[in-house]
């Protein structure tokens, strides 16, 4: 059995709340299921500083906490994802969705692991992950119990089947790092890169009108 937990590609696009009291939605989904959702304002990045466009992703990049398909992810792994949580609507310039995942189980060896804790016994920070596999068995993503007294936020644990599935389904701009694994050996990380853009045409314009203003002196 090989785990692996989400990873950002480099250079590839992020989504962010408008507002900043809103990042705190994401990180208080503890594993439940959301009666009243408010779907927050999202801006995806889709340049960089320098008006280069960032690689396309079925993915925008928020976390590894979070996972948040565009319309053509959701709807090729809706099959997939749907027994694991729900899905969530977000309010950005094109139709995506936050999938909430709300199984959880507790398959955290903690004996085994190497823990960092706070001083009330929290886990600050997991250094070598050993997870029960008897716990785990056929479920193919899921998160930790969050707790006060333990995980604060859990990342999201997928199993290779679901991560190669996703592979060939063609969706791109997505990565995964194994965390771990009861088998003599796993491939470390599995990269669906973006498409790789040029510069962004509003961004070149932008910039070429404000260099001709330069120079007539406004």
């Amino acid at each position: 059995m090989n785990i692996y937990v989400l990873s950002v590609v480099e250079g590839q696009e992020w989504i962010l709340p408008r507002q900043a009291d809103d990042y705190q939605l994401f990180s208080m989904l503890c594993g439940r299921k959301q009666t009243r959702w408010h779907p927050p304002g999202m801006e995806i990045l889709r340049e960089h500083d320098d008006g280069m466009l960032r690689r396309y992703s079925d993915f925008p990049w928020l976390g590894e906490h979070v996972l948040i398909p565009r319309a053509r992810a959701l709807k090729l792994l809706r099959p997939t994802l749907e027994p694991y949580g729900e899905f969530l609507p977000l309010r950005a310039d094109e139709p995506i969705s936050l999938f909430n995942v709300t199984t959880v189980i507790d398959a955290l060896d903690e004996e085994r692991s190497k823990i960092v804790r706070f001083d009330d016994g929290g886990i600050m920070v997991i250094e070598s992950l050993v997870l029960r596999a008897d716990a785990i068995g056929g479920t193919e993503i899921f998160k930790l119990p969050e707790r006060a007294d333990g995980v604060r936020i859990s990342d999201i644990y997928l199993q290779e089947t679901i991560v190669r599935r996703i592979g060939e389904l063609g969706l791109k701009g997505i990565a995964f790092n194994l965390v771990w694994s009861d088998e003599p050996a796993g491939q470390g990380r599995i990269e669906y890169s973006g498409v790789e853009k040029g510069i962004s045409t509003a961004s070149s314009l932008t910039r070429f009108w404000a260099g001709l203003r330069r120079r007539a002196g406004f």
